[in-house]
């Protein structure tokens, strides 16, 4: 702090008689959500809530700490510069800044008027956003882009936050690495007024760039052991909690207590903390090796072998590409030749494309443009199997016969790391974490390592003897993506009720023994499991929670747009009630039977929401007429929807190949999906700079500086346009697909819909039954949705118009 300020204690205890003259002086900064007066706490004006009269006129840009100024104190940027109105009035500095800049130009001064003005503008940035602000703003809109729909469900669980508390956002399943905190960040922000300071990892926190960005969101660093695993010399064997070297083992130098052994076998690893070194050859652990099987089995492992690599889809670029170099530019004007060549980049890049996507899912042409595939898949998406699959117990066993190799994870004090999130907690602060430890591709949840109890018990633990203790809330949150790493996909973060530990668990952690601790710790850690399944979508396999949305689709009443909140509290209710209800027969023939119709739905390429436009009387000759003529209108409306999205595709053409190469690259040196996302929005604003920079040269030489100018500033507008005509394009083509469906075989389009009809009947009939489906569909959400009127949990009756259509709510 600077030498006339003073940073108040926490909590601050005033007197009443003495309270008013500290105060009168406070300035507030960054992000402030509470203050103590004569020991009573008062909620702060950030994020929409109720400040008190006090706080209502505090500063823009509140923040969590604040100061006390004293006379004489340094003035911000603009307090010494300008009258103190400016910070109230704040638009009249830019409103002056643009008058300054159009005066000074018009008196044939142009640059002076730029640089006055933009020292005025920075000085106004300089006072009134943070850096904090402008990154969260920055991957905001990003995360706006890349996805189409954030929707966010329970938001009304969060009212209870509203009185100061601290809060842990507890989020799983973490399936798609540094997008679910930005997703998570920008859906609290928007609905409970809280910035969320994550736990990430050192090894994130130490890159240069990324790094940067993790300490302008305040993030908070963690040193895992298993960025540190390195590869042990020999081989070992275990017996019991004793493990025995092999061929040069060196136990002694590589290993200390509390280190982790890491033995990986066919089916998995098995993991021990080590009690006691022995010696060079000889280790005594706390318990012994013990391990879970393979974290899941992936069906599209083909898929990685199938990338192409860097060189050669560089190669067949250049294959692709010189053709069109030795001709085009030779048909045009010498004014024309540098357009010309971009333009053939752009058109190779768009088929090179085209090639490397059909080689990486193993697609043909013709399943491709509306063929029938030969087996049901989702190309790029992988099928996972049941995670919590048997293994073979003598894999997974105890001892260990076989020489094997292994690896060792050092001992990392956490010590300070837990110190700074209980300081961060016991100011009231929002802390974010991922409790699985890592990302995966699965379907199931991981275990819960058992950090957030620590955090959570600690914080609480040294609050022992004051007399209004601060709340610690752990809220769940659930992440649901329809596809994570897929370009304008759907995601819905839902949030959980809040969790709160009675003291007395804090204070048995915190003096009990140590199976007490572990008891206190385990308590936790099954409330917070228990929170963080009710809010997201389980299933042994994609195929099966395929079933689960097909379900909830044929379940909810025709006519009716769900909400994706809606959508996943529905499949999320379903997915959850199945163990409940697998037992009845009816339902093992319900879910076979929607297997074979999602499997009939993707080999002749409908969707679901056609199927339940085809009715009976539409297959007349006189209906007929009229499936013709909307097959005509679309078939024109597509062509005027290509028009304008081409131009645009062949442009984007080769960030998308570039976006590709680079995230399929990633995924297959880790084997993991989760992080395609990831690299596609780290990527992309450098990539689209660099295209857009190479597009304004062009159009500059070409065309001339107002051209280019235009294009310049107007073009994102242009290409956000395109994005959405691209998603009414494809709508347009699903469409055709299933009229052309009907008017070549309308008997296929009248089996689809008896088999839909049928399943829907049966599975109402099967939720009016006693063991109803639906009964872990919790009051709150039934209300919510009843109030919204986004349906009715009774029967809907029958629509039975054909020409109304209604987008799909997926």
């Amino acid at each position: 702090p600077h030498q006339h300020q003073r940073e108040l204690p926490h909590p601050p205890s005033l007197s009443p008689a003495s309270s008013s003259a500290p105060l009168r002086g406070v300035r507030f900064r960054g992000a402030c959500k509470r203050l103590y007066i004569s020991g009573e706490r008062m909620t702060g004006g950030g994020g929409g809530r109720k400040a008190s009269p006090m706080l209502q006129h505090a500063q823009p840009g509140m923040g969590r700490s604040f100061v006390a100024r004293q006379k004489g104190a340094k003035e911000s940027v603009l307090g010494q510069l300008f009258h103190p109105a400016v910070h109230k009035y704040s638009f009249l500095l830019l409103t002056s800044a643009v008058g300054i800049d159009i005066v000074i130009s018009r008196m044939g001064m142009p640059y002076v008027g730029q640089i006055v003005s933009s020292f005025m503008v920075v000085c106004y940035l300089l006072d009134f956003i943070s850096i904090r602000r402008a990154v969260c703003a920055w991957w905001s809109a990003i995360m706006d882009i890349f996805f189409k729909e954030i929707s966010a469900g329970g938001t009304h669980r969060l009212e209870a936050l509203n009185d100061g508390r601290a809060v842990i956002f507890a989020c799983a399943p973490h399936v798609n690495q540094f997008i679910d905190p930005l997703i998570v960040m920008k859906a609290v922000a928007e609905n409970a007024g809280r910035h969320v300071s994550w736990m990430t990892a050192q090894k994130t926190y130490d890159r240069k760039y990324l790094g940067m960005f993790a300490r302008a969101l305040k993030t908070i660093p963690v040193m895992r052991p298993d960025d540190m695993e390195r590869k042990g010399e020999g081989f070992v064997t275990a017996s019991g909690t004793k493990v025995y070297g092999h061929a040069g083992t060196r136990f002694t130098k590589d290993f200390e207590k509390g280190c982790v052994i890491v033995v990986k076998t066919k089916t998995g690893k098995k993991t021990a903390k080590v009690a006691k070194v022995v010696d060079d050859y000889t280790l005594e652990l706390a318990a012994p090796l013990k391990g879970r099987g393979k974290e899941a089995v992936k069906s599209d492992t083909i898929h990685f072998e199938r990338v192409l690599s860097p060189l050669a889809t560089f190669l067949l670029l250049a294959l692709v590409t010189a053709p069109l170099l030795l001709l085009l530019p030779h048909l045009l004007p010498q004014r024309f030749a540098f357009a010309g060549c971009v333009c053939c980049c752009c058109v190779g890049s768009a088929v090179t494309n085209l090639i490397y996507t059909l080689r990486r899912d193993g697609l043909s042409g013709k399943e491709l443009f509306g063929g029938t595939p030969a087996t049901f898949r989702t190309p790029s998406t992988p099928t996972i199997a049941a995670i919590d699959a048997p293994v073979d117990p003598e894999d997974m066993g105890d001892d260990m016969t076989d020489k094997t190799p292994y690896s060792l994870q050092p001992f990392v004090d956490q010590s300070a790391m837990f110190d700074q999130v209980t300081e961060s907690l016991l100011r009231g602060g929002t802390i974010g974490i991922f409790p699985e430890g890592g990302t995966h591709d699965g379907t199931q949840l991981l275990p819960l390592k058992w950090g957030i109890s620590v955090m959570l018990l600690g914080a609480m633990a040294k609050q022992e003897g004051l007399e209004k203790p601060i709340k610690i809330s752990v809220v769940p949150v659930g992440l649901n993506y329809f596809a994570p790493h897929k370009f304008r996909s759907t995601v819905s973060v839902d949030f959980g009720d809040p969790i709160e530990v009675h003291q007395d668990l804090a204070l048995q952690w915190k003096n009990g023994t140590k199976e007490q601790k572990a008891e206190a710790n385990a308590a936790v850690m099954e409330l917070i499991m228990a929170g963080v399944n009710s809010c997201t979508l389980q299933a042994n396999d994609m195929n099966t929670l395929e079933v689960f949305r097909t379900i909830r689709r044929l379940w909810a009443p025709s006519g009716v747009r769900l909400s994706v909140a809606d959508n996943v509290a529905l499949t999320q209710g379903f997915a959850s009630g199945f163990d409940r209800v697998k037992g009845d027969p009816k339902v093992k023939e319900i879910m076979e039977r929607c297997y074979k119709y999602n499997s009939l739905l993707s080999t002749y390429r409908v969707q679901d929401h056609h199927v339940q436009r085809f009715r009976q009387h539409a297959f007349s000759n006189k209906d007929r007429i009229t499936l013709i003529r909307k097959t005509i209108v679309r078939m024109v409306m597509l062509v005027l929807f290509g028009a304008f999205i081409v131009p645009w595709a062949l442009i984007g053409a080769p960030v998308g190949l570039f976006l590709s190469v680079i995230s399929d690259q990633k995924a297959k040196e880790v084997q993991k999906m989760s992080v395609k996302g990831t690299w596609k929005i780290l990527m992309a604003p450098i990539v689209l700079s660099l295209l857009h920079g190479v597009c304004v040269a062009c159009i500059s030489s070409t065309f001339g500086e107002v051209p280019s100018l235009l294009w310049f500033f107007f073009a994102p507008v242009g290409a956000v346009y395109a994005i959405f005509a691209a998603e009414d394009g494809v709508r347009l083509v699903k469409s055709l697909n299933a009229l052309t469906l009907l008017l070549g075989n309308r008997n296929i389009g009248q089996q689809l819909f008896e088999m839909r009809e049928g399943l829907k009947k049966d599975i109402r009939a099967i939720n009016k039954t006693k063991n109803n489906w639906l009964d872990n569909l919790d009051v709150p959400t039934r209300q919510r949705l009843e109030q919204r009127q986004s349906f009715t949990l009774e029967e809907d009756p029958e629509d039975s118009s054909f020409s109304k259509v209604e987008k799909p709510s997926d």
